[in-house]
């Protein structure tokens, strides 16, 4: 293939892989919860959500640190460092998402933190940066104090309702609908 060809059809697949449009995908909620480990001050989380993606390509979370702040309190942070992939022309695929959770102040700061979310979201803010790859493509997308159950209802999660079926079984805690 000459070299003119081989850019001819790398600018095709580029405009392709553009036009992922954000209309294309959707969160339509949680699945599950599961508390993998639990610390101090670090604990891992495995949250199954149902998503759709219409377009002709994989969208994947390649990386997302977020921090959940209380006025000028950071109370946790959490990262997804594993690319996580919604698959092309998927309909209620189930992406499995494993979270980092950090609490700040250890003990102290992950009994304050489960106190603030037992009792709603209220006053409560998410920030933080979250990067997409769809094809070849990568996009950052910044989140600034956003209100955090504005936040959580893009994904189709209502925190009050997840606090409120969060069970205990045997050693894991784990949330299901």
């Amino acid at each position: 293939m000459s070299m003119k060809k081989v850019w001819i059809v790398a600018v095709f697949a580029l405009a392709a892989v553009s036009c992922v449009r954000m209309e294309d995908i959707s969160c339509d909620g949680v699945e599950s919860v599961e508390v993998r480990s639990l610390g101090a001050s670090r604990s891992l989380v495995e949250v199954s959500l149902r998503a759709s993606n219409a377009s002709g390509a994989a969208v994947s979370i390649v990386r997302a640190d977020l921090t959940l702040d209380r006025g000028e309190t950071t109370l946790l942070r959490a990262s997804v460092d594993e690319k996580v992939r919604l698959p092309r022309r998927s309909e209620e695929a189930t992406v499995r998402i494993p979270v980092e959770i950090r609490f700040e102040g250890g003990l102290l700061g992950a009994l304050g933190a489960m106190g603030t979310l037992s009792s709603g979201a209220r006053g409560t803010t998410v920030s933080g940066e979250v990067v997409l790859k769809a094809g070849m493509m990568r996009k950052k997308y910044k989140v600034e104090r956003m209100d955090t159950d504005a936040f959580l209802r893009q994904f189709g999660i209502d925190l009050s309702e997840m606090m409120g079926l969060l069970i205990r079984r045997d050693t894991r805690l784990s949330y299901s609908r």
